[in-house]
Order: C-alpha cells, then sequence, then structure tokens
C-alpha cells in the first residue's frame, strides 16, 4: 500500500493512505462443466495489474486459457489487454490450478468486467465464469506525528 506523508505545521506529519482498488471473483461453471474458482485482480501502478486466479475441477493435465473481459459473463466482452499476455491454467493431477501474474494494464476504473476460462486452446467455450466486483479499501490511517 502506498502512503503519502504531508506536513501540517512544523514537526507534524499526517500520511493518508491511497485508495487501492480491487475486484474479485467466484468462478462459476458453465453448464456441462465442473470447473469452479475464484479471481483477485490488483491495481500495482497505473499500468500494470496483478491478477491471481485459482481453480478446481479441470480435468487432470488440462490446459485453460482465462481472460479478463469487458462485460457480463457470456456477453463476449473485449479481452481486456493483449489476450497473448495471459499464460495458460494447466491443471495438476487432482484438476486444481492456478497462477499470479502482473498484466501491462491499467485495472478497470469502473463498468462491468468478468472473468472467463475457456475449455481449452482449440476449444474457446467458456468452461467457467464470473462477474468482477470492485472492493476498494482505505486502511484506516496511520500515526506519523513526529515530535521535535
Amino acid at each position: 500500500m502506498a502512503v503519502r506523508s504531508y506536513p501540517l505545521a512544523a514537526g507534524i506529519a499526517v500520511a493518508i493512505p491511497l485508495m487501492t482498488a480491487t475486484w474479485t471473483a467466484v468462478l462459476t461453471p458453465t453448464p456441462g462443466s465442473k470447473v469452479s474458482g475464484s479471481a483477485v485482480i490488483e491495481s500495482v501502478g497505473r499500468d500494470s495489474i496483478r491478477a491471481s486466479i485459482r481453480l478446481s475441477g479441470a480435468a487432470p493435465g488440462s490446459e485453460l486459457p482465462w481472460h479478463i473481459h469487458s462485460g457480463a459473463c457470456g456477453a463476449k466482452g473485449q479481452i481486456l489487454g493483449a489476450g497473448a499476455a495471459y499464460p495458460s491454467l494447466k491443471a495438476g493431477q487432482d484438476g486444481s490450478a492456478g497462477t499470479t501474474v502482473t498484466l501491462p494494464m491499467a485495472a478497470p476504473a469502473s463498468g462491468e468486467h468478468s472473468v472467463t476460462v475457456h475449455k481449452s486452446k482449440t476449444d474457446m467455450a467458456p468452461a467457467a465464469c464470473g462477474a468482477l466486483k470492485p472492493q476498494v479499501t482505505a486502511p484506516a490511517p496511520r500515526d506519523t506525528t513526529t515530535r521535535p
């Protein structure tokens, strides 16, 4: 979390935490799929985000592409950023997969967005999808009063 200190008077400063936008999604299976999971998107500066995605219920050893899309699940909205920047998820023997990556794009500021996990590299039909919900948090200010 970034904190900026502003002087109020000689020897006194107040720290004001900058708000961090975090978006979360619960990924639910599409009809006929068993894939489910969660995703968290966080700002990392102006031009990048950290995306963490975890899922279960995939076929062992399968590779599942995923993307953040504009619009609701099923709306077939634009992929945010370059599609090639998203690494495929590789399911382990237990059918679970996950990754945390930094993507070169600004975090959504508003609007409707979703995370879609696709069935495979050759079948881009959705296996799971979840609506991203903004979770804006502002931590309580810390006392940074300096005493002479």
